[in-house]
């Protein structure tokens, strides 16, 4: 029977531990206009996905269907924060290229 069982409580109130701020760490992303802030924040989110997936590899005795879930939430935002961190990091290096040690000062402003 698909559904038989409710989610284990501990592992919900984990995953909505990071999930909250990997969330608002996108939304924030969103609405940066630098991209050295861009970068930062990706790297945080790499940060708090790493963090949340420690945290599920450590936790013994989940059911399968609860671990998978919780696997699959992780995931999704790590890949998600790797990808962005890459992307931004590239981007912030082509705005400081050729610009010396002065263009990469005046792109943290």
């Amino acid at each position: 029977m698909m559904g038989e069982a409710p989610m284990d409580e501990k592992l919900v109130a984990a995953c909505q531990m990071f999930l909250v701020p990997a969330t608002i760490l996108f939304a924030a992303l969103a609405v940066a206009t630098r991209e050295a802030l861009k970068t930062l924040l990706c790297i945080i989110g790499v940060l708090v996905s790493t963090a949340w997936l420690y945290r599920l590899y450590r936790w013994t005795g989940l059911p399968l269907a609860d671990e998978r879930t919780a696997f699959a939430l992780a995931y999704i935002f790590f890949v998600a924060a790797v990808i962005a961190a890459v992307v931004h990091s590239r981007l912030w290096y082509l705005e400081c290229k050729g610009k010396g040690w002065t263009g990469f000062l005046d792109s943290l402003k």
